[in-house]
């Protein structure tokens, strides 16, 4: 099947270089990140638009925030037969399922103090490093995050009739690990896999390795 990634705010579809090497498949931006030209800063909008690129079988691997937007395209394509959900939150701005609110708060107003460095620092908490990749563009990637904070899809994970894979790293600093047993709890074929690494595991495992898909 066709394999499609989706990666998470402030970095770019080249946070999944190390998996280019798979022939079928797909890497996409988020709007206003790396190449994209979508204008759109509604997470459901930009599922919508990944829904429109989909017209075979596939596997949606998305992470973080492209986590969501995955989760949101399969309930919309019946072409989606299994999710791979990197770092994923139902409801990020929850201290259980995502991070707290004080943080996500205090978030915004760094961005709004000093754009670069935050995302720089971001990049450091999320993986350990400051990943190369561009910057996205400020006040729309802004919008789109502000869009995911509000966002509460517990509601809907129970609608969720595909094969689900919820990968999580053990030392993730930006979701918290409940996050992925409470979705399992309401995906029905669902499975948690956590590894040791931080809120992207994709970059020290390969997750089809890990996978009996």
């Amino acid at each position: 099947m066709k394999k499609i990634f989706i990666h998470g705010w402030g970095f770019s579809k080249d946070v999944w270089k190390d998996y280019y090497y798979i022939d079928d498949a797909l890497f996409l931006d988020l709007p206003f990140h790396g190449e994209s030209t979508d204008k759109l800063s509604s997470i459901e909008d930009f599922a919508r638009i990944v829904s429109d690129r989909i017209d075979e079988p596939s596997v949606l691997v998305g992470w973080s925030v492209g986590a969501t937007v995955s989760l949101l395209t399969s309930l919309i394509n019946p072409n989606v037969k299994t999710l791979v959900l990197v770092g994923f939150s139902p409801k990020f701005s929850d201290e259980e399922l995502g991070s707290s609110p004080k943080m996500v708060k205090a978030f915004f107003h760094n961005l709004r103090r000093d754009y670069e460095c935050t995302v720089l620092n971001f990049r450091k908490s999320a993986v350990g490093s400051v990943y190369p990749c561009p910057f996205p563009k400020r006040d729309g990637a802004t919008k789109l995050l502000k869009d995911f904070a509000d966002l509460d899809i517990t509601g809907l994970l129970e609608n969720v009739k595909v094969k689900t894979f919820l990968i999580n790293g053990t030392n993730d600093r930006i979701v918290n690990k409940n996050a992925a047993f409470f979705s399992k709890e309401r995906i029905k074929d669902s499975e948690v896999i956590f590894l040791n690494s931080h809120h992207g595991p994709f970059l020290e495992w390969d997750l089809f390795e890990l996978l009996d898909d």
